[in-house]
């Protein structure tokens, strides 16, 4: 049997590969990554000195007890990597509550299954906001997640309210409700495509001190997505380099199997085919944050750092579509916040608060919904299996389909 690779992981002092400053792990940090990076780069040899950048991402991300969700360190809010919306305010879940109780009028299930439910405030945020939920679901497969959720819900919920509450292992059968899947398509591992005269594949590859890029041929599934992209887009220039995310139809199909009737809300960043693959974005979306430093170098610091790439909305809804799922619309952030009482419940909560309460409150609205903030950057999509809602905040001019 041949020996493990011994890595001697060289961390950056201070910046990145790009000249990002980025802060220098602690001692229990950079051994957590240094057991992972054997891993990988057990896993690189035994393919043969290479591996897929999908593979690495899906390692680096989630490899048992050492990937970045798998592991138990801090990812959200200011003590982590970054913060999401409900992080921000609870005027988030406020509007997605209001929307559920909108569709449970029109006769859907009265239950939610949210993906991912990363520290559990969106949770408490809508059962909160939204106390006659029959039950709140939720799958998230990292064990350490599940306990900061678990500690964080049971402090800002009634006991009533917490007994609704059910992790998952797997997708439940037959579930007849709300799903939301709030940032979790943007971290599924995806492929990197260059073209160099023709189509090459980005893979990793690692020299005994760190990981390096390397170029080889794409699988035929892969280059079938690319090129039936510029079939509709027109061919891209030589150095033209993005990401293929072939994960959408495996995850809407299994979603689809286990949904009897259901109203699904994909909250997320990305763009429209047209603007994902827009000629001036010709490095393409990838992006890693960083104890709140956002930089495009996914190969330093293997597990420590999150790593992401923004959602294809087009190819998102067509893969919904193929998987038996009805498009109800796409909007942005903002305009599905609005459409759902932001205005009207922050203008509650400020006529009952100090100065400085009023302040906070604003900066959040903000936040949510200015366009150089999230409100244009952020996405929802909206598909409905087995049951006709009426979703006014869904309705826009060029919505997809």
């Amino acid at each position: 049997m041949a020996a493990k690779p011994k890595v001697t992981m060289n961390f950056p002092s201070g910046h990145d590969a790009h000249g990002l400053e980025l802060p220098p792990p602690d001692d229990d940090a950079i051994a957590h990554s240094t057991r992972l990076a054997e891993v990988i780069a057990e896993r690189i040899e035994s393919r043969g000195g290479l591996i897929g950048f999908d593979e690495y991402m899906r390692m680096s991300l989630y490899e048992p007890g050492l990937g970045y969700y798998s592991s138990a360190t801090p990812k959200f809010g200011a003590q982590g990597d970054f913060v999401t919306a409900p992080e921000i305010s609870p005027l988030f879940g406020f509007c997605i509550a209001q929307q559920a109780a909108a569709v449970i009028e029109q006769g859907c299930g009265a239950r939610v299954l949210e993906f991912g439910a990363g520290s559990g405030k969106l949770c408490a945020q809508i059962l909160s906001a939204l106390p006659g939920l029959e039950a709140y679901q939720i799958l998230d497969l990292s064990a350490g997640l599940r306990q900061r959720q678990q500690a964080l819900l049971q402090r800002e919920l009634s006991a009533e309210l917490f007994h609704k509450i059910e992790w998952l292992s797997s997708l439940p059968q037959q579930f007849d409700g709300i799903v939301l899947a709030n940032e979790v398509l943007d971290a599924m591992p995806v492929h990197i495509l260059s073209k160099q005269g023709k189509w090459c594949e980005c893979g990793v590859a690692y020299d005994g001190q760190r990981f390096g890029w390397h170029y080889f041929a794409p699988d035929a599934p892969v280059i079938d997505a690319i090129r039936s992209i510029e079939s509709r887009l027109g061919d891209f220039a030589d150095g033209y380099t993005s990401e293929v995310n072939l994960n959408y139809l495996p995850w809407f199909r299994a979603l689809a199997q286990a949904c009897k009737r259901a109203l699904v809300l994909i909250i997320d960043y990305g763009y429209e085919q047209d603007q994902y693959y827009h000629p001036g974005r010709k490095l393409g979306t990838l992006t890693c944050h960083y104890q709140h430093r956002v930089h495009n170098n996914p190969l330093v610091y293997p597990g420590l750092q999150d790593i992401t790439a923004f959602v294809d909305f087009d190819a998102c809804a067509d893969a919904a579509e193929d998987s038996g799922f009805e498009l109800s619309g796409l909007v942005n952030q903002a305009q599905f916040l609005l459409a759902n009482g932001l205005l009207e419940e922050s203008q509650r909560l400020a006529d009952e608060s100090d100065a400085m309460a009023r302040m906070t409150i604003s900066k959040q609205v903000g936040t949510l919904t200015l366009p150089q903030e999230m409100g244009e950057k952020f996405k929802v999509l909206a598909m409905q299996k087995n049951i006709a809602l009426e979703l006014p905040a869904m309705q826009r001019k060029g919505a997809h389909g």
